[in-house]
């Protein structure tokens, strides 16, 4: 060693008489696997457009985070927008059967009392 803070290369290590050089670890994989790239629900994003448009908003809003969340690796953001865009979706196609039975019921009240 010429400097203070060099460290000797291992094979210049003495090692006692009968021991050898530890064994080889395996490199691990240099990339994981990538998670499948979930679904945008943007169908479901159609669905609040055509059935209670209100909700439509934050489902297109989550619908087209997907794709950008999942490329900068954020697959449990990715996945998260995927599954708000489908509440929302879902939410508004319930809240538009909701007004049908209200809506009905109003009619067949008005009816009944004529």
């Amino acid at each position: 060693m010429s400097g203070p803070y060099e460290q000797p290369f291992p094979a210049a290590q003495s090692f006692p008489a009968g021991q050898s050089f530890p064994a080889a670890q395996p490199y691990p994989q240099p990339y994981p696997q990538p998670a499948a790239l979930p679904s945008s629900n943007a169908g479901w994003a159609v669905v609040a457009v055509i059935f209670f448009w209100p909700l439509a908003i934050p489902a297109f809003n989550h619908a087209l985070k997907v794709h950008p969340l999942w490329m900068m690796g954020d697959v449990q953001g990715a996945e998260y927008s995927s599954n708000r865009a489908g509440f929302f979706g879902k939410l508004s196609l319930i809240i538009f059967g909701a007004f049908i039975v209200l809506y009905l019921a109003f009619i067949g009240l008005v009816v009944s009392t004529m």
